[in-house]
C-alpha cells in the first residue's frame, strides 16, 4: 500500500470518526459521545485484516465463531431481565454491563474484533441514559454477538448458572465457555509474539541508523 493511500484512509477515518462523534453527541448523552470516540479511536489503532500473523487472524475468526455459538446455546434467558432494565444511577446493572467500556474493551478484545472484520461503524450505541458501558441499552446491549468482547459473551452470573442448570444447558455452556476462554488466551500469545518481534526489529533498525 502506497503511502497516499494510507494517508487517505487515515483523513477518511478520522472525517468519519468527527462525524460520528457530532451525531452521538447530539442524539445522547455527552459522556457516552466521549466514550465511543475514544474506543473507535482505539480500535482503529489496532492491526487490520491482512497486516497481522495468519495465526492471530485465525483466532480472531474462530474467537467470533465461539461468541456466537455461546450465544445461541444461551438463546433467551430470564436471568438478564434485570441488567436490561433502564438504566439509572439507582441500579447501575450486572457486572458484565455496569463495567466501564474501556474495561470491557481491553486492548487485546479490540485486536480480536479488528482482525476478525468489526469497524468502527459497528460500535452502535443505543438511545437513552449513559449508565455503565456505553452500549449497554434498556433492551440490552445494543451491539451484535460478532462485535462484543470476548469477556462479555462468555459471562455468566450466579443467577444465569442456575438457569442454565435448570434447563439443562449448563454442560454445553460450560464447554464453549472454556473454550471460549482458551482461544482467547492463545490469541493474545500470538499478538504479544508477534508485537515482541515488532518491538525488536525498531529497536534493530534504530541502533544500526544510530551506529551508522
Amino acid at each position: 500500500m502506497s503511502g497516499e493511500t494510507t494517508a487517505l484512509r487515515r483523513m477518511l477515518a478520522r472525517g468519519f470518526l468527527s462525524l460520528r462523534y457530532l451525531r452521538d453527541r447530539l442524539s445522547g448523552p455527552p459522556s457516552r459521545a466521549a466514550e465511543l470516540l475514544a474506543l473507535r479511536r482505539r480500535l482503529l489503532a489496532e492491526a487490520a485484516p491482512g497486516s497481522a500473523s495468519r495465526a492471530e487472524e485465525q483466532l480472531a475468526l474462530r474467537l467470533r465463531e465461539l461468541r456466537e455459538r455461546l450465544a445461541a446455546q444461551w438463546g433467551h434467558v430470564e436471568a438478564c431481565a434485570h441488567c436490561t432494565q433502564p438504566p439509572s444511577p439507582d441500579w447501575p446493572g450486572g457486572q458484565c454491563c455496569s463495567a466501564e467500556t474501556q474495561e470491557l474493551f481491553s486492548e487485546h478484545e479490540l485486536a480480536a474484533l479488528r482482525l476478525a472484520g468489526t469497524t468502527a461503524a459497528d460500535l452502535k450505541p443505543p438511545r437513552g441514559r449513559h449508565s455503565g458501558c456505553a452500549f449497554r441499552g434498556s433492551s440490552g446491549c445494543s451491539l451484535a454477538v460478532a462485535h462484543r468482547p470476548c469477556v462479555c459473551v462468555g459471562y455468566a452470573c450466579r443467577e444465569l448458572l442456575v438457569e442454565l442448570q435448570r434447563r439443562g444447558d449448563a454442560p454445553a455452556s460450560a464447554g464453549l465457555q472454556d473454550e471460549l476462554q482458551r482461544t482467547f488466551q492463545r490469541f493474545v500469545s500470538e499478538r504479544a509474539a508477534r508485537l515482541e518481534v515488532a518491538w525488536f526489529e525498531e529497536l534493530k533498525a534504530g541502533l544500526l541508523e544510530r551506529a551508522g
